[in-house]
Parts: structure tokens; C-alpha cells; sequence
């Protein structure tokens, strides 16, 4: 660190103390179980090693606003590495809930998208109502594997099914950025039996503009006055842009449009909880890990923009 220059990694401290506090969950079982390309158990390390560089702390751009001021972000660890899957599900769940309960916000770097059923039941657990959006080109409700075994592609149908979400009228689940050529019929119509608790934002329709129909997103889940998880599977960005995913987007979000929606996700309040999904370093590593950390980088702003607005 140089005082004339200091970043985000600088200022992270390792432990639970931290407004926003980040958690590793590195495991890629659930992709390697939905038939996809494994590595993304790498990526929770390979993101905190380019975490160190990424940020300046005080921004110029945003009237020199320096996110010290504001927020603490500390580092959680990784969820432990030696673990079955079910048995990290639980570990995961179980942090996440404890964190929460403290009135934290847990920031959560995998590892496989199976990781976000665990993230909402916590979320689940400590709140009346709650607004979930999946941010991706998949739906990822497919049916459970034999053994009733959840895989990266399961993790919003084991949500749906929940009897705390399905029997609370309050609650939505919302797909965004969602593409017809990687969502079964099947899936579509399955979620489509489920509403008024689900809907598809097509990614045809926002891809112009996402951060519109996001903010209305956002805003109705304020207006009802629901905590909300935003679910950021990277594999909704285009290749291009970030290449280094168990499944890569020929067409996709662009790499600003991630950061602005990660931006007016850290704006809101009622914003929770947040994940990120399928960063696999094995595949690529440079390119993608940097956008994944200025991902990260840009919700903490747009939370520390937030209170400093509420105080002035």
C-alpha cells in the first residue's frame, strides 16, 4: 500500500467485523453433477489475490467519495474446502444466517450457482418477504439429481419448492437477463405455472437498456418492503467480456451493465445478500477475475454512495 494511492484490498480486514463481509465458497461438485466444465472451486482465491489492486478507495468520480468513511469490508473465509457438497450447502446456509442475523452483509464468491439456494434459505430464515432475482442466461430450476442431489443447475427450483417461499404470497422470484436459446420449454413453463411468485425478464427485451427494468425491480421490492438477494451468475455476461465461466454468453450484458447493476444493488437498503456465481480462472482468469472484482468494487460504492446521500 501507498498512501498516495490506496485500494479496496488495503483497507479488507479478515474477519467477520465488516459491514459487507465477503465469503468464499469454493466448490464446482454442482457444476460437474449438471454435466458443465469444472474450476470454478478456484475461483473464490483466484478473486482475492486480484481483489488487492482493484478500487481506489477514495473515488474522484463519485465527489471524491472515499468508502472508509462509510463501511468496513472484512473477509469471512472460505467455506471449508474438505466438505461433501450437502455438507458445504449447510456450512454456507449456516454462516450466511449468522451473519445476517447480525445485520451484515454477506457478499458471497463461488464456486457453482447450486451455492444460491443455500444463500436464499439464510435469507429465508431472517426475513418476513423476500424478492430473489437471478441475474443469468439459464433458469436454473431444473429437477434435482438422483438421490435427490442438488447441482449448479437446481438451485432456484429447490427455492420455488420451499415451502417458507411458496406459501408466502409476498415473495418473488424474478429472472433477469434471462435467454430463450439456453432456457428449456420445460423450465419456462414450470415457472410459469408458478406465478404470480415468478417471472422471466428476457434478455431480448432489456439488452438495450437492463438497469431500467432493474431499478423497477428494485424499487418494487422496496415498495413492498422485501429483503432482497441479488443472484449474479457471470455466465449472463458476454464472453467477450468475461470468458472465464463453466458456461460462456456469445451474446450477453456488457461489462458496464454488470457494474451498474451491481452499483444500484449496493444503492438499495433493502439489498441483503449477494453472490456471484461460476467464476471459473481455470478456463481464463485475468480478464474475467478483474471484471469480477470491479464487480464487488461497485456494489460496496454504491452502498457507501447510499449512506453517505442518507446523511447529508
Amino acid at each position: 500500500m501507498t498512501n498516495d494511492d490506496i485500494r479496496l484490498g488495503d483497507i479488507i480486514v479478515e474477519d467477520d467485523s465488516g459491514d459487507i463481509v465477503l465469503i468464499g465458497f469454493p466448490y464446482d461438485e454442482g457444476v460437474r453433477r449438471n454435466n458443465g466444465r469444472v474450476g470454478a472451486k478456484f475461483g473464490p482465491n483466484s478473486f482475492r489475490q486480484l481483489l488487492k489492486r482493484t478500487g481506489t478507495v477514495v473515488n474522484a468520480e463519485y465527489d471524491d467519495l472515499d468508502i472508509r468513511k462509510y463501511l468496513k469490508i472484512s473477509d469471512g473465509g472460505n467455506i471449508n474446502e474438505n466438505l461433501s457438497l450437502e455438507e458445504a450447502h449447510q456450512q454456507l446456509e449456516e454462516r450466511i444466517n449468522q451473519l445476517i442475523k447480525q445485520g451484515k452483509i454477506p457478499f458471497v464468491v463461488g464456486g457453482g450457482n447450486d451455492q444460491s439456494y443455500p444463500n436464499a434459505s439464510a435469507l429465508l430464515n431472517n426475513s418476513k418477504s423476500i424478492y430473489v432475482i437471478n441475474i443469468d442466461a439459464h433458469l436454473d430450476v431444473r429437477p434435482l439429481k438422483e438421490n435427490n442431489k442438488a447441482h449448479s443447475g437446481s438451485p432456484f427450483r429447490q427455492l420455488i419448492e420451499d415451502q417458507r417461499f411458496k406459501s408466502n404470497t409476498s415473495n418473488r422470484f424474478i429472472e433477469f437477463a434471462s435467454q430463450g436459446s439456453q432456457c428449456s420449454i420445460e423450465h419456462v413453463n414450470y415457472l410459469r405455472s408458478k406465478s404470480p411468485l415468478t417471472n422471466i425478464i428476457w434478455y431480448q427485451s432489456i439488452r438495450n437498456d437492463p438497469l431500467t427494468p432493474f431499478r423497477s425491480i428494485i424499487k418494487s421490492g422496496e415498495e413492498d418492503k422485501c429483503d432482497i438477494f441479488v443472484s449474479f451468475d457471470i455466465d449472463s455476461i458476454i464472453s467477450s467480456s468475461c470468458p472465464g465461466v463453466s458456461a460462456p454468453a456469445t451474446v450477453g450484458l456488457s461489462a458496464e451493465q454488470a457494474c451498474d447493476i451491481a452499483f444500484y444493488s449496493g444503492q438499495s437498503f433493502q439489498v441483503k445478500l449477494m453472490d456471484l456465481s461460476e467464476y471459473n480462472p481455470s478456463i481464463e482468469e485475468y480478464r474475467t477475475g478483474k471484471l469480477v472484482t470491479l464487480i464487488f468494487y461497485h456494489f460496496i460504492l454504491g452502498r457507501a454512495k447510499a449512506i453517505r446521500d442518507s446523511i447529508k
